[in-house]
């Protein structure tokens, strides 16, 4: 009975607090990070075969590594691979490079994935930061074409300024009811915030850790760095170590085998071949894994306290169809350790997995990221498809 009234409780609460608002920064969170104008310093022309050349490499690439293309036939009707002679037809249309690149950027918002589209300069700029430490991602930036059209100096100092480039109130807390009830409330896991945030967020759980429930609300979270929640949160709310499993299975595309290697260490020869996930208890495992993919990585994650405050209450997590990519994997995270009890609306789901390997097109030199694996839950549920679904709904 006193679980149901805490739940009431909850969902009330749900309806009185302010949703998270749209991150402040030109440096959209990871699931708007493309959605601005695909605004670049064009100024060369390139003939019709160049265009097509370039798109026919994009295709290659899309049909030999792209994970989600089946996913994308189940979920809306869209059979990527055979809209080919379309895309090409609408690419002879096209009076200027800008107009060429309008109908790349389109072609890939058809594959309906998040993580899966051309860089505007904002992101550019700002993804030169990110990979400054990993080659194979840098290699692909750093192509001359490319930089020549997507760098901007001045642009890109001030998107990474970690002194001035972070989201301002990032943190909402609030208590609900005295002794009882607590609220954090958290807009973006943006990488900028992830120390600039750390002493509110601890300082806040320390003051309430004898509540008998926390309310977490990532609500409009779009993501950011996983470090977010792996640092400031998890480790003080856990009193024990917890464990998860997931999966990453991929095509086997060499375009994507590199950076497989420098973010797991391992080449595909050093991956688990796919026809071994036959004999593994994956129920729900997409059909296609099995066909269209050659390798698979599995994941044991282990999530240590550190510094833990004692907190002994409930642990509830709002979230709703904003939440994507690093928060997403957050709810992952939550709902198979236990951690918290999900309430609200599906998540947008694509949380399980590395970086989008990027790739730039050889005359254009126009950029774009996909993702390089699949996700899988522990019970093979492909996560950008069926995404995280809470145990209760508002």
């Amino acid at each position: 009975m006193k679980i149901i009234k805490l739940l009431i409780t909850v969902i009330i609460a749900m309806s009185i607090i302010v949703g998270c608002d749209k991150n402040e920064n030109n440096v959209k969170t990871d699931a708007e990070a493309i959605k601005q104008k695909e605004a670049v310093n064009i100024e060369q022309e390139l003939s019709l075969q160049e265009k097509i050349e370039d798109f026919e490499y994009m295709y290659k690439i899309i049909s030999e590594n792209h994970p989600y293309l089946e996913v994308n036939k189940r979920a809306n009707g869209i059979d990527w691979l055979a809209n080919k002679e379309k895309y090409i037809e609408k690419i002879k249309e096209t009076k200027d490079d800008n107009e060429y690149l309008k109908v790349l950027a389109e072609s890939l918002r058809d594959i309906n994935n998040g993580h899966t589209n051309f860089f505007g300069r904002d992101y550019y700029n700002f993804a030169v930061s990110i990979y400054k430490e990993s080659p194979v991602w840098l290699k692909q930036l750093n192509n001359p074409k490319t930089k020549e059209i997507y760098y901007d100096e001045k642009l890109h100092k001030k998107l990474t300024s970690p002194k001035t480039n972070y989201t301002k109130n990032n943190v909402t807390t609030k208590i609900i009811e005295e002794s009882k009830i607590a609220y954090l409330g958290i807009k973006t896991f943006s990488s900028h915030n992830v120390d600039k945030d750390k002493r509110a967020v601890e300082n806040f759980l320390k003051s309430i850790k004898d509540y008998k429930a926390l309310i977490i609300d990532i609500r409009g979270n779009g993501g950011g760095d996983t470090r977010y929640w792996f640092n400031n949160i998890v480790p003080l709310l856990i009193n024990k170590t917890l464990e998860e499993t997931t999966y990453l299975v991929y095509r086997g595309g060499r375009f994507g085998e590199k950076f497989i290697k420098e973010r797991l260490g391992v080449s595909y020869n050093g991956l688990n071949k796919i026809s071994n996930l036959k004999n593994k208890e994956l129920t729900n495992a997409p059909k296609e894994i099995f066909n269209d993919f050659k390798y698979y990585f599995h994941e044991k994650s282990r999530y240590e306290p550190k510094k833990p405050i004692g907190f002994k209450g409930k642990i509830y997590l709002l979230i709703d169809g904003s939440v994507f990519s690093s928060s997403d994997r957050f709810a992952v995270f939550a709902k198979n350790t236990g951690f918290a009890t999900l309430i609200g609306e599906r998540t947008g789901g694509d949380g399980i997995g590395t970086d989008p390997i990027l790739c730039t097109l050889p005359n254009s030199g126009f950029i774009f990221r996909f993702p390089n694996g699949m996700g899988l839950t522990q019970d093979g549920t492909c996560n950008a498809e069926e995404r995280t679904v809470p145990r209760y709904r508002s």
